[in-house]
């Protein structure tokens, strides 16, 4: 009897540890199932819009999306993903890069290359994503970014004073500057305005001057850099087309189109000189327009073009999605950034005003009902042009800012700061083996 019990005993103790046996596993397998995928992203100032598309990705795909507020300067934001990738931590699954960034993060192997979640010809030509923004993201013929917000310079200009004289929008920068130069001596000796500024642009040493430079070079019909036969890097403009370019940007202060202060501004100085109605023409990005109408006073005065130019060649400005190659989440990270193509450009136009890449979305109701000249912006996106793509990138802004900046200071001559640009440019060029 006492055997017998002992067996029983045995036999239930065995069956309550299979229990707990199988209780355990299944209990494991459940957590698992709950345990959502979590990736993480850095983005930079507000989160308007970006907030409600992350809330309907986690809703439609059960991935969480971790927000790292950065501060608001981008190159803050560019130092914060340098450091994490450089010490090769898992920081952040996505990046979410201005496009001047690509050359350095896809040379330092930083992004992952978009043909390992799609067909990257394929999905851009699906999903009617502007071609040159998509050209904007390639490094060595291989493309590393997925572009969702777009930019590109734009020409305001006062509507009522180009009216008022029988003007149309200038079709190149000679053009501009002599319109210019007529409204001013014309509002001066009919009315004694005194006050008024030809043109305004971004002239401060910094990013700004040197978009604006590459829209004034291009619009002559030049470009700095190119590839040759054998895919390298060599400064294609020449010496005397290149002073040719700064003279006319000297001459716009010597001729009182622009003022000398015009060193001094970034875009938001041009924009409220601007919204003043104190400049007759203005260089801007996009984001002016939304300020403008709700300017009572200037709304129905001033108008937008594409920038002068033969053809025009407005800088490519924006942000685009990647993937960070030290992700343990890739393909969770691209799910977002497919979210964000088809579902989230609208959501973040109408809250952030941020330009969507699409081009259908440019055929919304709701989006032209909120974008006057609209018409205009997706044409000036259709001639948009990158800065150059390179890993060096940063070194050659800075020698062109240097020496622009010197030019329109009355540093340098132009003549000087020509060689001195295609010299130091070639430098950079020839060290690298890019």
């Amino acid at each position: 009897t006492i055997k017998k019990i002992k067996i029983q005993r045995t036999f239930f103790i065995f069956l309550v540890s299979i229990s707990l046996i199988f209780l355990l596993i299944f209990s494991s397998v459940i957590a698992s199932g709950n345990d959502k995928k979590e990736i993480s992203i850095l983005l930079g100032g507000g989160l308007q819009g970006w907030d409600t598309v992350i809330k309907e990705f986690e809703k439609e795909t059960g991935i969480k999306v971790k927000v790292v507020v950065g501060p608001p300067t981008t190159d803050s934001r560019e130092m914060m993903y340098s450091i994490s990738f450089l010490t090769k931590e898992q920081s952040y699954d996505l990046v979410y890069l201005d496009v001047v960034w690509l050359g350095k993060f896809a040379s330092a192997n930083w992004l992952e290359n978009i043909k390992n979640f799609i067909d990257p010809t394929e999905y851009f030509t699906k999903n009617n994503i502007f071609k040159n923004y998509v050209d904007s993201l390639t490094y060595k013929g291989q493309y590393y970014a997925i572009p969702v917000k777009a930019d590109a310079g734009l020409l305001y200009y006062r509507k009522d004073l180009l009216n008022k004289y029988k003007l149309t929008p200038p079709k190149t920068y000679y053009e501009l500057k002599e319109q210019a130069k007529y409204i001013l001596k014309m509002e001066k000796e009919l009315y004694n305005n005194s006050d008024l500024i030809g043109f305004v642009f971004q002239g401060k040493q910094y990013e700004g001057l040197v978009c604006n430079f590459y829209e004034i070079l291009r619009g002559f019909g030049y470009e700095l850099i190119d590839l040759d036969s054998n895919n390298r890097y060599y400064v294609k403009v020449k010496e005397e087309q290149l002073e040719e370019v700064l003279n006319f940007m000297k001459s716009l202060i010597e001729e009182g189109v622009t003022p000398k202060s015009v060193i001094t501004y970034e875009e938001e100085e041009s924009r409220i000189a601007f919204s003043q109605g104190k400049v007759i023409f203005a260089r801007n990005w996009p984001y002016a327009i939304k300020l403008l109408q709700e300017n009572n006073e200037m709304k129905d005065k001033y108008g937008v073009s594409v920038l002068p130019g033969n053809p025009p060649a407005p800088t490519v400005g924006g942000w685009a999605l990647a993937v960070s190659s030290y992700s343990k989440n890739k393909q969770e990270a691209f799910k977002f950034i497919d979210f964000v193509v088809n579902k989230g450009l609208k959501e973040l136009f109408l809250k952030r005003g941020d330009i969507p890449t699409k081009a259908d979305l440019f055929n919304d109701i709701e989006i032209i009902n909120n974008f006057p000249y609209s018409d205009v912006v997706l044409e000036s996106l259709k001639y948009s042009k990158s800065r150059t793509i390179h890993p060096l990138y940063p070194k050659i802004s800075n020698v062109i800012q240097v020496y622009v900046s010197g030019v329109l200071s009355f540093k340098y001559n132009p003549k000087y700061a020509s060689k001195e640009i295609i010299k130091n440019i070639q430098k950079i060029l020839d060290t690298t083996n890019y």
